[in-house]
């Protein structure tokens, strides 16, 4: 280890953490004088210390120990991209590989451990792996591990996708215990930062604040109507009406993204009206064989995405859905219609 870092990299933290000397010798149980010579580099932390004494910096030991800095927001994103170009051009097993050589070169680092599990998970969709198998297990060790790490809103992000994982495997008790350790919803800043952007004449921030506020609440309302719709909570017959309000939400706001076909398949099937659950997912089909469509709609003139990225997202969505149509018990009534076979040769025509 070297000391004279180790020990510049001590005083940073401790003074980020707020912290005395004194009072971080006293967690340590250690003397203020030995504190003292760590950050002047005369000596260094004896290896048991080292993990209380991450914890108390929250940092890890990797950083004390001075191994590769973490990367920049930039570069996580551009190794995400990477990887994920990988995946989506067919190399799962190089993917894979890209994955395990980044976490090598920067153990210990919450944003690349969240953001490389979701992309594990994200595997099976893209054409490679199995999320019930090793992908998913790989994904929810990351995840644990940024959920204890030092970075606060990965580690709630982290324990927020732990809980969901958690949730299919019934495991109710931990899913309340991870919810319960998140922080306390802080009220929403963004309007008020869209309007700090505006008073300093930087409009297009403030709009573009605006209009991913409002794109992040009509995503989450579609997401609830979408639940509503469903078996648990509705039925057919109301099923049908909350999935009229989601498809009119969706018009109303020019997003071109909407399931409400795939929401209105399943009420028709509820219902027993097969013709009109054919038609819907034929409907989905045609959908998903055309190219992938802009977010034109001037509500979010300011949030178009590359199309890199529409495109990745648009061949998750179709895979998934290709893999209902032969899976997914609930279309079993479907399969042998003359529909579910237009829609099984659109997808097919797509891939030849």
């Amino acid at each position: 280890m070297d000391c004279a870092k180790a020990g510049r990299l001590i005083r940073t933290l401790r003074l980020e953490r707020g912290l005395t000397q004194a009072e971080l010798a006293e967690v340590l149980c250690v003397s203020p004088k030995t504190v003292s010579k760590w950050e002047n580099g005369v000596s260094c932390p004896d290896v048991a210390l080292l993990s209380p004494l991450a914890r108390a910096l929250r940092t890890d030991v990797n950083a004390l120990l001075g191994f590769t800095a973490k990367p920049t927001d930039a570069e996580c994103a551009a190794y995400v991209n990477e990887v994920a170009a990988l995946a989506l051009g067919g190399d799962a097993e190089a993917a894979r590989a890209r994955i395990a050589a980044l976490l090598r070169e920067y153990p210990g680092c919450p944003a690349l451990q969240y953001q490389l599990a979701a992309l594990l998970m994200s595997l099976p969709m893209w054409g490679g792996g199995d999320a019930s198998g090793k992908e998913r297990e790989e994904a929810q060790k990351l995840l644990e591990e940024a959920a204890q790490g030092n970075d606060p809103g990965y580690a709630a992000a982290a324990a927020h996708m732990l809980a969901g994982l958690c949730v299919g495997d019934d495991e109710l008790a931990r899913v309340e215990a991870l919810l319960d350790g998140l922080p306390q919803p802080a009220p929403d800043a963004s309007l008020l930062r869209a309007l700090i952007a505006e008073k300093r004449g930087d409009v297009e921030t403030a709009k573009r604040m605006l209009q991913t506020s409002l794109l992040q609440a009509f995503n989450q309302m579609q997401t609830c109507l979408a639940r509503l719709a469903s078996a648990p909570f509705a039925e057919p017959e109301e099923a049908l009406a909350i999935v009229r309000v989601h498809e009119a939400c969706a018009a109303a706001v020019g997003y071109p993204f909407s399931m409400s076909d795939s929401l209105y398949t399943e009420a028709y099937i509820r219902l027993g009206d097969l013709p009109r659950a054919g038609k819907h997912l034929l409907r989905l089909a045609e959908f998903f064989s055309a190219p992938p469509k802009e977010l034109s709609s001037p509500l979010f003139s300011a949030l178009s995405k590359g199309a890199s990225d529409m495109s990745r997202s648009f061949q998750a969505m179709r895979r998934t859905f290709a893999e209902s149509l032969a899976e997914e018990e609930t279309l079993a009534p479907l399969r042998g219609t003359p529909e579910y076979e237009a829609a099984l040769a659109l997808l097919r025509a797509d891939e030849s």
